[in-house]
């Protein structure tokens, strides 16, 4: 049978309208502390040149395009304005239009000395500091992924863990990224256990994101209460299909109250199904407090860089 043309064209409009539209994957650079999202297809990748480390992403090529679209991540940098900061990528270029921005920073659009279109985004990171992101590519490239680069742009963030918002329950208090979701809080006498979970980190079967887990819990601790009694009884209860990779001490927080104790890092499952934990403990007054990240094995170096920032805000109050 034949089908009319209008059916046709309202048949693939639906399909597309039906479709689900691709997500954002979150990343934290834990060398910069520079937050962004990114579309799930494109690279994020670690370089250095002339002794200066820097992170990276590419897009997927477009059309006959020799070189892909690169965005590169601007540490924070030590400078007078944004202007200034900006003045080591406009040298040479021509075609700039710059746009100010109410946070003190600015956008540039211009063609750089090989005649390549960029974008550029510099941002205040506080007193006397910038950071932001270059974007370089083909005409082509910039105009196919308009949009996603202005999410992209718009998207990047110091993260500051002292600045998070702080979350209290049950005498246990730890400070989360404001994006993160806020999950299931239970508590009895003794008991209590309250979750994050994260923005999604990773994807497989097209759309189909991946989240991880953070979740801080207080308990009892048997005789004599102390901090080796805490980890004897996590380490009871652990199954036969979980690996001890690594055991290391974690010192007390500087300006507070909370102890000393230890950090683990374990894997759980088996070879098909695995996951990565890593769990910090500390003891006070018969009460142990642990600060678990858990993750897929694949999705685990996406989480680690928040959760190392998050264990230092945890305590019991």
């Amino acid at each position: 049978m034949r089908i009319p043309a209008l059916l046709a064209l309202a048949l693939v409009l639906g399909s597309g309208a039906c479709r689900a539209s691709d997500p954002v994957l979150s990343f934290l650079d834990d060398e910069s502390g520079v937050s962004f999202t990114h579309p799930p297809r494109w690279i994020v990748g670690f370089a250095e040149q002339s002794g200066i480390r820097y992170r990276y992403l590419t897009a997927p090529k477009v059309g006959d395009d020799k070189e892909a679209l690169s965005v590169t991540v601007i540490s924070p940098t030590a400078a007078a304005s944004a202007d200034v900061l900006a003045q080591a990528y406009l040298t040479g270029a021509f075609g700039v239009v710059r746009a100010p921005e109410t946070s003190g920073g600015a956008a540039w659009t211009f063609k750089d000395q090989e005649g390549t279109a960029s974008r550029l985004r510099v941002i205040p990171a506080g007193e006397g500091r910038f950071f932001g992101a270059w974007v370089r590519g083909s005409d082509a490239a910039m105009s196919r992924y308009a949009s996603r680069l202005d999410i992209l742009l718009a998207s990047l963030r110091v993260e500051d863990a002292a600045q998070w918002p702080e979350e209290k329950f049950a005498g246990m208090a730890a400070r989360a990224p404001g994006a993160w979701t806020r999950g299931s809080r239970l508590s009895n006498a003794t008991n209590a256990t309250m979750q994050f979970k994260s923005p999604p980190l990773f994807v497989e079967k097209g759309t189909d994101t991946i989240h991880s887990f953070i979740t801080l819990a207080k308990e009892p601790v048997p005789p004599p209460g102390d901090l080796d009694a805490y980890r004897k009884m996590i380490r009871g209860r652990e199954t036969d299909t979980v690996a001890l990779l690594e055991h290391r001490p974690w010192p007390a927080a500087v300006g507070s109250a909370r102890a000393g104790g230890y950090v683990d890092y374990v894997r759980s499952g088996t070879p098909l199904t695995s996951t990565r934990i890593r769990r910090w403990i500390t003891v006070s007054k018969g009460v142990g407090l642990t600060f678990a990240c858990e993750a897929r094995a694949d999705a685990f170096d996406r989480l680690e860089p928040w959760c190392r920032r998050m264990a230092e805000t945890v305590r019991l109050e």
